[in-house]
């Protein structure tokens, strides 16, 4: 006999659904390919999620997480902040594709996204208060910055791969850190 486990479930669902959102979007996903890559039927997946949306922001509040949790910002070292989230894209280069369907099929939400940028900018802002961080910048101006900087290999035009393409990641991160430092000097 099979014990349930719907937690479990729900992380299977999860994870096929961040394969095939990070593939089609949102409106080119399919519920009946996400259930079958986690082993169910279609209607569990609408037991656990009431559609497509709903299941999107599962996924992404859950790559938001992790990326919250396993690459905190350290005020203290923004460049190496931005270098680390850089090798978190090139170790999960599901999560620009995430985040890029995000910003194409979304609005604004209400999940994991205000909270951690207005965490980030606060403790940006507390140490430009301090002095220990250049005020040139408004707080959130300089997070958006930081963001756009550490993706911007992973989310740019397969063109530019091309004329980069004897940069490999070791160059592209220095680039991203050394871009991030240029920002912080007075």
């Amino acid at each position: 006999m099979r014990t349930r486990d719907p937690e479990a479930k729900k992380r299977q669902l999860i994870e096929a659904a961040t394969v095939e959102f990070a593939r089609y979007g949102i409106a080119g996903a399919r519920m009946d390919r996400i259930a079958t890559a986690a082993q169910c039927s279609a209607g569990l997946v609408y037991t656990y999620f009431s559609g497509k949306d709903e299941l999107f922001d599962a996924v992404f509040d859950r790559i938001v997480a992790r990326t919250m949790s396993d690459i905190p910002i350290t005020v203290d070292d923004l460049p190496e902040y931005a270098g680390r989230l850089f090798d978190g894209y090139v170790a999960h280069p599901t999560v620009q594709r995430i985040a890029s369907w995000h910003r194409l099929e979304r609005t604004a939400s209400a999940g994991l996204i205000p909270a951690s940028m207005t965490e980030k900018a606060d403790r940006i802002r507390e140490a430009q208060d301090r002095g220990q961080l250049t005020n040139r910048f408004a707080a959130i101006d300089l997070l958006t910055l930081i963001l756009q900087l550490s993706g911007t290999w992973h989310t740019a035009e397969p063109e530019l791969d091309v004329l980069t393409e004897a940069h490999d990641d070791a160059h592209r991160r220095q680039v991203v850190v050394d871009a991030v430092a240029a920002l912080l000097r007075d």
